[in-house]
């Protein structure tokens, strides 16, 4: 099934300068000019930013270079002279000139709809201070916008797009329109233009409502962050620390004063943007032809100068009556459901209420009533729960002061240094989050859960004038009229040493030997399932359940049959000799 996506692409302007101490020097001149003819001269870049970091003087002459090489004496002594000499001739100054036409097309030459998008200044900043961190320079240039577009790949294969600089009329990247509300609106903003559309406040420009045209989900949200402060182990002796989550308190994390929102609206999808406070900044985009919502965060550096540690908490806040029960999934596969302040084989003693009904989260977590669904998914791994009905948290981000004694023998605080200035780190991550009614979420984690595991391989190259000349534009290892159903995802495709090939959970090829192995593909089915133990735990409440598989491999049909969350491992011979049956 081909897959596509939007792809956010960085573009950098470049302007290259010269720092080297200024010498006088002489333009050659000894072509002259073409009699009738326009006679264009080209000027080197003269930096000629006056105020900005020198003074008029420095920049005349070339002094206190150390700050910057900038000298404009050698432009002008050889420029006006000229220019008094011909009336004729004209001088125009450009101090910078900005490209942001740009045409997306595919390997066909068909136009491709896109998007062009500010890179924000807390994005920039983080990283010029990472670069300067690993390099030991400032980063010369900095990108200035993301360029957005929607990639169509098929199926074990891969396009090709070209991306280029093209005249205004041609062009089919479009600048979004940009909205600040400053909070002295007094309606609603609704972001969006496909069926799911969020809704803030106009006037304290908080999320208020998430709605969906298509599956009529229209309900209350709202999101927040908060942070735990860490407990330093006085009291009883244990900190919270690098394995260790103890806190001790949950302070809400204030705006300082109301959120300004500054709003991005295009034709593949909208954006919020917030500067929660002066550590915390989130972009929200709900693309148009998605059902989700997509946060990115950027959080960091923790403020520690109160003496105090800080585990900072995003959480979203819906009227849905989980009744205590969460699901979080199982290392990325199944999900697992989990009640607060309870567990299924022991009475358990609540002493710790939050850390004690915090889980793992690898892929996402969900909550359910009779009515509602809300997903959360994630782009890495954290933790997460649901504290109070209705919630759910995830941590984004830990800065600690003492030690847990749990074998690091240090504090979470790590930090980076430029030069003589450390600060602690910043994280950027993002996850998304959605709404349905009861029962249809499941596919949604199913399928996009997988697109965040397996994302697009993105390769570059320049590319020459002639740039439709590929030599294979795009490619797919399957027969177009073969699609895999919607349910099945290929884990493995792997060539293994004796020729032979390792593949996992479906079957894409006509191929005549097939032979089914244990999931770690070290011995056939048929023995590990007649050497398995049958276990019996003593004091078990759980009902020991027949899980359904799928069936043995016809070898004249060669149809793979999948149990539900069921991976199944085969190795496959393409060198035998063809049987006919």
């Amino acid at each position: 099934m081909a897959g596509f996506r939007v792809f956010l692409v960085a573009f950098t302007v470049c302007v290259v300068c010269v720092l080297v101490e200024c010498k006088y020097m002489v333009y050659n001149t000894s072509q002259g000019i073409v009699p009738g003819k326009i006679n264009v001269h080209l000027v080197p870049h003269t930096h000629d930013d006056v105020g900005w970091l020198k003074t008029v003087d420095q920049y005349y002459v070339g002094s206190n270079n150390s700050i910057q090489g900038a000298c404009v004496q050698n432009v002008l002594d050889s420029l006006i002279p000229s220019l008094l000499a011909d009336k004729n001739r004209k001088f125009v100054y450009v101090e910078q000139v900005i490209n942001d036409n740009i045409v997306v097309k595919d390997s066909t030459g068909k136009l491709i709809t896109s998007q062009l998008l500010p890179i924000v200044d807390a994005l920039t900043a983080m990283r010029k201070f990472y670069t300067s961190a690993y390099t030991g320079e400032f980063p010369s240039t900095s990108p200035m916008y993301w360029l957005a577009f929607t990639a169509v790949v098929p199926p074990l294969g891969f396009s090709t797009y070209v991306i280029s600089s093209g005249k205004p009329a041609a062009s089919a990247s479009i600048k979004p329109i940009s909205y600040v509300f400053d909070g002295s609106q007094t309606g609603a903003i609704e972001i969006g233009s496909g069926n799911v559309k969020l809704i803030y406040s106009g006037d304290n420009g908080k999320l208020m409502q998430y709605t969906n045209s298509r599956s009529l989900v229209n309900i209350s949200l709202e999101q927040s962050y908060i942070y735990y402060a860490g407990d330093d182990g006085k009291k009883d002796l244990q900190a919270s620390g690098a394995y260790v989550f103890r806190p001790n308190g949950t302070f809400p994390i204030q705006s300082e004063g109301k959120i300004p929102l500054t709003v991005f609206r295009g034709p593949l999808f909208d954006e919020v943007h917030q500067m929660i406070n002066s550590w915390i900044y989130q972009i929200t985009r709900v693309y148009k032809e998605k059902e989700h919502a997509e946060i990115e965060f950027v959080v960091g550096p923790i403020p520690i100068d109160d003496g105090i540690g800080k585990e900072i908490v995003t959480q979203i806040k819906t009227k849905i009556g989980n009744n205590k029960t969460f699901y979080t999934d199982s290392n990325g596969r199944d999900f697992l459901e989990r009640i607060r302040d309870y567990r299924a084989d022991w009475d358990l003693q609540v002493n710790q209420p939050i850390a004690g009904n915090y889980y793992p989260i690898n892929l996402g977590t969900y909550i359910k009533d009779q009515n509602t669904e809300l997903s959360v998914l994630v782009d890495r791994s954290v933790g997460g729960s649901s504290i109070t009905d209705g919630e759910v948290e995830i941590m984004l981000h830990r800065r600690l002061l003492y030690d847990d004694g749990r074998g690091v023998a240090e504090a979470l605080n790590e930090t980076v240094c430029v030069r003589d200035t450390c600060s602690g780190l910043t994280v950027q991550g993002k996850y998304y989050l959605r709404l349905d009614p009861l029962g249809e979420g499941s596919k949604w984690r199913r399928s996009f859960g997988q697109e965040i595991y397996s994302p697009f391989l993105l390769a570059f190259s320049e590319q020459d004038d002639k740039w439709t000349n590929f030599p294979r534009p795009t490619f797919s290892a399957m027969d177009p009229s073969y699609t895999l159903p919607d349910n099945v995802a290929i884990i493995t495709l792997q060539e293994l040493e004796d020729r032979t090939v390792l593949l996992r959970l479906a079957h894409l090829y006509e191929i005549n030997n097939v032979k089914e192995t244990s999931l770690s593909a070290n011995q056939e089915r048929a023995e590990m399932e007649r050497k398995r133990l049958s276990w019996k735990v003593e004091g078990s409440n759980a009902k020991q359940e027949t899980v359904s598989k799928g069936g043995p491999v016809d070898p004249v049909e060669l149809v793979v049959e999948l149990a539900p969350m069921e991976i199944r491992t085969f190795i496959v011979d393409f060198n035998s000799k063809l049987v006919h049956y």
